[in-house]
C-alpha cells in the first residue's frame, strides 16, 4: 500500500531560482571543525554510520548547520525520514574553541529505493524526456539531492521553450512493505514568455557601451524567450559590460506576468 507524503522541501518553482543572489564577502565566524563525530543510533547500520563519520569528521561547518547537513547526508543515502533536531546534538569544545567533539542522536528509519517517477499534466515535452532529466534510475537508493537536481534540470528544460513560469511539485508515495517510493511530479507548465527590456547595472566601462548593448538586445525584444538564446547573447556581449563569465552571476530577471515579458538585468561583478 502506498502512503502519500507531500515532499514540500523538494518543491521547485522556476521563478524562485531566477533571482540573482546579492554580493556577499561575509565569512561565518561560527565555523567549527569536527574533531570527532559520534553517532548514537539504534537503527542506522554500521556501514552507513562509518560513512557519515568519514564525510564530516575533520571538516568545518557553521555550528548551526551541522545537524541539517548530517540529516541531508542521511537522506541522500535513502533514509529520507531521518530527522535531527537541535536537542539531538551536543558539542564539546576543545582548547582552541574552534574545534569540537560532536555527538548526534539519529533515528534514521528505513532505507528506501526509487521505484518509478511519474509525471502529471505534462504536455510540452514527452514524459520520456522529462524522465531523462533525473540521474536516479529505477531501483537506485533514494537520494534527495539528486531529486532536487532533476527538478532543476526540468526548470532549465522548460526555460529553453519560454516556459519560465514552470512549477514542479513532487509527492512521494511510500510502499512500506517493500521499502520503495514512487515519485509523483505534478507539472504546472504555465504560459510562454517573451523577451522584455534590457537593464544595465554598474558603471559604464567606456563611452558607448550601454548603447552597444541595448542595440544588440533589440533583435531579441518581443521575441519568444529562450534560455539558450539568452546564453548566446550573453556570451557574445558580456565583455562589453565587463560582466562575469558566469551568466548566473551576472544576469537577473524580472517577470511581467500580465504581459508575459521577461526583463533582463546585466550586472557587473562585485568589487
Amino acid at each position: 500500500m502506498h502512503t502519500p507524503i507531500r515532499f514540500l522541501l523538494l518543491s521547485l518553482s522556476a521563478t524562485a531560482l531566477l533571482g540573482q543572489q546579492p554580493c556577499s564577502n561575509t565569512v561565518s565566524a561560527n565555523n567549527i571543525r569536527i574533531n570527532r563525530l559520534v553517532i548514537e543510533s539504534n537503527s542506522l547500520p554500521e556501514a552507513e554510520r562509518e560513512q557519515i563519520i568519514r564525510l564530516f569528521q575533520q571538516k568545518a561547518y557553521p555550528q548551526t548547520e551541522t545537524g541539517d547537513r548530517i540529516q541531508n547526508a542521511l537522506r541522500n543515502m535513502g533514509y529520507f525520514k531521518t530527522v535531527i533536531r537541535e536537542s539531538d546534538l551536543s558539542f564539546s569544545r576543545r582548547e582552541d574553541r574552534k574545534t569540537a567533539d560532536v555527538t548526534v542522536k539519529v533515528e534514521s528509519g528505513a532505507q528506501y529505493r526509487l521505484r518509478e517517477i511519474h509525471f502529471e499534466n505534462a504536455a510540452i515535452f514527452p514524459s520520456s524526456q522529462l524522465r531523462e532529466q533525473f540521474s536516479l534510475q529505477n531501483g537506485d537508493i533514494l537520494n534527495v539531492t539528486k531529486v532536487g537536481e532533476g527538478l532543476e534540470n526540468l526548470r532549465e528544460l522548460y526555460a529553453t521553450r519560454a516556459y519560465v513560469d514552470f512549477v514542479a511539485t513532487p509527492e512521494i508515495l511510500v510502499d512500506e512493505s517493500n521499502r520503495t517510493i514512487d515519485l509523483h511530479i505534478a507539472v504546472d507548465e504555465g504560459s510562454p514568455f517573451n523577451f522584455g527590456e534590457l537593464y544595465l547595472e554598474g558603471v559604464e566601462p567606456h563611452a558607448g557601451a550601454s548603447k552597444a548593448l541595448r542595440d544588440s538586445w533589440k533583435p531579441l525584444e518581443g521575441k519568444r524567450y529562450s534560455s539558450l538564446e539568452l546564453q548566446r547573447w550573453f556570451t557574445a556581449n558580456r565583455s562589453t559590460w565587463h560582466a562575469s563569465p558566469q551568466m548566473s552571476q551576472s544576469i537577473s530577471f524580472t517577470r511581467q506576468p500580465q504581459s508575459h515579458l521577461m526583463n533582463v538585468t546585466l550586472t557587473q561583478p562585485c568589487r
